[in-house]
């Protein structure tokens, strides 16, 4: 082999292996880059995560009374996560009840109340915001990376069930995939 393309060949098989081991390692926002965006194409509420992109929320009701669109309602939920994880309150997120009508909010601790101005997300009348919370999180997230693990790490419990509220530990639900599974 001629000693040029041996070097061409060497750098091409070094630039492929940093682009495989920057895909296998996931991609993590930039500081100018949206945690949280709302995806047109497929029309889903979405997050950044060592895992991918992972949709969280898929829109398609079209029940709700006007502006309250699909894609009005992406923009909408997108933006407020955004807020939430860059003002720091993005801690847990739980189920409950808001102007008798069931809600995502934001807690700052695990057994803790929905923030003022928390609100993620209003459903319909009805609608199980516990089941909601686990299905939103089990459809789709869990399957880009395996099988359901309720531990992101020793002790780091994603999903807590108290009295019939269900949370979530944002931060180790955001961080799951980029440490040892026990």
């Amino acid at each position: 082999m001629k000693p040029h393309l041996f070097t061409n060949f060497t750098k091409a098989l070094t630039v492929i292996s940093v682009a495989l081991g920057a895909i296998a390692l996931g991609i993590k926002p930039s500081d100018s880059q949206s945690r949280f965006a709302c995806d047109s194409d497929q029309m889903a509420t979405t997050v950044i995560t060592d895992r991918g992109v992972i949709p969280l929320i898929q829109w398609s009701d079209r029940s709700f009374p006007p502006p309250f669109t699909p894609e009005e309602r992406c923009q909408i939920v997108s933006s407020r996560f955004e807020k939430f994880y860059n003002n720091g309150t993005l801690k847990y997120i739980k189920a409950d009840t808001a102007n008798n009508l069931p809600v995502l909010c934001v807690a700052a601790y695990k057994g803790g109340s929905c923030l003022p101005d928390g609100l993620l997300v209003t459903f319909k009348p009805g609608t199980d915001a516990n089941q909601t919370l686990l299905k939103i999180l089990d459809r789709r997230v869990w399957a880009a990376s395996g099988p359901i693990r309720l531990k992101s790490s020793p002790g780091k419990v994603i999903f807590q069930d108290d009295d019939g509220t269900t949370y979530v530990d944002m931060e180790a639900f955001l961080n799951w995939g980029t440490q040892a599974q026990p």
